[in-house]
């Protein structure tokens, strides 16, 4: 029986400095969210407006040449990468933004290493004219893109009049 009372002090015992040690643990991880929270944004750096875009070079999935000329007018540009939820998410939003805007008044980039644009070519393409580039892709790298998806009003000079988070905080033009 004492071998039994010893051994139930002790299991209790070390149940007792296992759960100080899980609220030191704890405690230290709401330190850390807390330090990371500060450093962190509110939010992502977005190109700024009034930037113009430099000089790049590019291919629509159909053929069509990508270059500062191809903004003739105002248009809506959507950045998307195949492995962001958010760029799903946000997937309709600018399908139904960009049919407003009605044909080649938008421009849509889908940033993916295998060239396989999938679900978001067939959504995009009756709507937009599309490019699927690599991550470091001409046109990533002209609208200094750093996370997905981000959404521009690019002006008909290849300037940038607007960047956004989602499209419908964008101040697009009525449909001409």
């Amino acid at each position: 029986m004492p071998y039994l009372v010893a051994a139930v002090v002790l299991v209790g015992a070390l149940c007792a400095v296992n759960l100080l040690l899980t609220l030191a643990v704890i405690r230290r991880l709401r330190e850390h969210s807390a330090r990371l929270d500060a450093d962190r944004p509110a939010r992502p750096p977005l190109v700024t407006a009034g930037t113009a875009l430099p000089e790049f070079a590019s291919a629509a999935s159909d053929g069509t040449e990508l270059s500062r000329e191809f903004f003739t007018g105002p248009t809506l540009v959507g950045m998307f990468s195949t492995t962001c939820s958010a760029c799903h998410e946000r997937l309709p939003e600018f399908t139904a933004k960009a049919r407003s805007l009605g044909p080649g008044r938008a421009l849509a980039v889908v940033v993916d290493d295998q060239r396989d644009a999938g679900a978001f070519a067939a959504a995009l393409t009756p709507v937009a004219t599309l490019a699927v580039e690599p991550p470091d892709g001409p046109l990533a790298k002209a609208f200094q893109v750093t996370f997905f998806p981000a959404f521009y009003l690019v002006d008909d000079r290849a300037v940038i009049k607007a960047a956004a988070l989602t499209p419908d905080e964008l101040p697009l033009p009525a449909h001409t």
